[in-house]
């Protein structure tokens, strides 16, 4: 604790009592389980809520496990009537399962998917006080993989899904060693590295300036969530990827430029396939263009599992 105070009166000598002050109530919006700076807005019934209904009607399996660094992690799994494969779903930023694959749940378990929906660290019914924009919840993935196989006893093909910060936490994963059960990702609006999001976000929306601002931001990271936001970059995991991924994003992406998957892409040493669509916003790719969504998975599923 002691340390903490040292580091933030260099951080005041630096920047000033008053940016001190903005740079603890951004870091508390960016990584902080409660943040009064940001309110949902009701959404109205649609394809979203209609997946989380049928999804709760199914009473799925309550799954939990124990993170590498001690924290409960839970989560919901439904098995297919006939499986052909398993996918791992991991929600967005101050996302959920519900809201983020609501709108095609129902026919990824209808194609024979079984699935795993994961709540994220810091988020949902899951332990802990902040979020790792992908280095804390590679990790993550990785014990839920450790579950998943342990539950895999037919072998079938295993993906892992995420969307937006869910995204880069699959694509960081994949950086590392995956078990052999796991045949793809899929990744929809991911962005290149936690240090370059968290500064664009910061730049577009709060004036926020890279040197010192960013400089003393960085250093909160590492003291209140243990991590850096240089530490790990998916645009690195990428140049170590060896499973098939499949990139998604929607060209009308104001909050994750699509560039960034563009770039994830050209960095990725596996197997790979893009697909962007026209006029879609964050997250919107599926509900503006459904026919090439589901084509894109299921040209996924033939070519690593040989389905036919």
């Amino acid at each position: 604790m002691k340390r903490v105070w040292k580091g933030l009166s260099i951080m005041a000598g630096v920047l000033g009592a008053a940016d001190v002050l903005a740079v603890g109530a951004f870091f508390n919006m960016a990584a902080g389980r409660r943040c009064i700076f940001l309110r949902k807005k009701k959404e109205p019934e649609s394809k979203r809520t209609e997946g989380v209904c049928w999804m709760e009607g199914m009473n799925p399996e309550k799954a939990v496990i124990e993170s590498r660094d001690g924290l409960k992690l839970k989560g919901y799994y439904l098995e297919a009537e006939n499986p052909k494969r398993i996918a791992a779903l991991f929600h967005g930023w101050r996302g959920s399962w519900g809201h983020d694959f609501g709108p095609c749940i129902r026919w990824l378990y209808d194609e024979g998917t079984s699935l795993l929906l994961v709540d994220q660290r810091a988020q949902g019914e899951s332990e802990g006080r902040y979020m790792g924009f992908g280095v804390l919840e590679r990790e993550d993935c990785h014990a839920w993989m450790d579950w998943l196989i342990k539950r895999n006893q037919g072998g079938l093909p295993v993906y892992l899904y995420g969307v937006s910060m869910g995204a880069a936490t699959v694509l960081m994963a994949a950086g590392e060693e995956l078990p052999g059960d796991v045949k793809g990702v899929i990744a929809d609006c991911g962005f290149t590295s936690p240090y370059e999001m968290v500064y664009r976000f910061g730049k577009l929306n709060f004036k926020l300036t890279e040197h010192p601002v960013m400089d003393q931001l960085n250093w909160l990271f590492k003291r209140r969530a243990g991590y850096g936001l240089k530490e790990y970059s998916t645009l690195e995991a990428m140049g170590h990827c060896r499973v098939p991924v499949l990139f998604i994003h929607g060209k009308a992406d104001t909050f994750v430029p699509y560039e960034m998957t563009v770039r994830n892409y050209e960095a990725c040493t596996a197997q790979k396939k893009l697909l962007l669509v026209e006029g879609a916003d964050h997250c919107m790719s599926y509900l503006k263009d459904e026919e090439a969504y589901k084509e894109a998975l299921k040209e996924l599923f033939r070519e690593t599992a040989g389905e036919i």
